[in-house]
């Protein structure tokens, strides 16, 4: 068969294609139940540390979450738990940030006065900048913070995180005020339609 013949390029091609399409599907099938699970347990991380009860083990994961929670939550799905007696409210959330959607859990309080704990589970923001929602300095704001009239505000950042729980504000990440101003808007959406929707049902 002549090499510079087109029937030979477009078998050559072909052949080529199908090798690495075939290969490729071969290694999707094999992964897609680990990444799945992998998914899964990364939803059952980020609600047990959004309430303070995420264990140090990972293979603990799943059996604490079980014993708390019947499904896995949807964004915009709402589930509810109790903490020392106290009821708490867990928003599963999807919004815009700058440079994708951002999705994480919100715990409230029952009486929605102030913020349990918040969790992200996924973002596409620039690492190094809007990526640092994602750091604990930044999350750990939130827990026990006053929910304002207005809900929270979260200032543009000074470098440091807020330390005041009673001010019903959080610092931003410095330089990233586009995605702070994201996350303001994200929570205070979840928090205004869960007192909409009256808080524990």
């Amino acid at each position: 068969m002549n090499k510079n013949g087109i029937i030979y390029t477009v078998i050559f091609t072909f052949l080529i294609a199908f090798f690495f399409v075939f290969f490729l599907a071969l290694a999707n099938d094999a992964t897609v139940q680990m990444v799945e699970e992998n998914n899964i347990l990364s939803i059952q991380k980020s609600v047990l540390r959004s309430i303070g009860m995420l264990p140090e083990e990972d293979s603990l994961v799943s059996e604490v979450y079980n014993s708390e929670f019947d499904t896995l939550p949807e964004p915009g799905d709402v589930i509810e738990t109790s903490i020392d007696g106290e009821d708490v409210v867990i928003r599963y959330f999807s919004g815009s940030g700058l440079w994708g959607t951002i999705t994480g859990v919100l715990a409230l309080d029952a009486g929605l006065e102030r913020i349990v704990g918040l969790d992200i589970i996924s973002h596409n923001e620039t690492p190094g900048l809007g990526g640092r929602i994602d750091e604990d300095w930044f999350k750990n704001q939130f827990a026990g913070e006053k929910i304002g009239d207005s809900g929270i505000t979260v200032v543009k950042g000074t470098g440091g995180a807020d330390d005041d729980p009673g001010n019903s504000s959080v610092d931003g990440v410095t330089g990233a005020s586009l995605t702070s101003k994201s996350m303001e808007t994200i929570v205070n959406r979840e928090i205004a339609s869960q007192r909409t929707e009256g808080g524990i049902k």
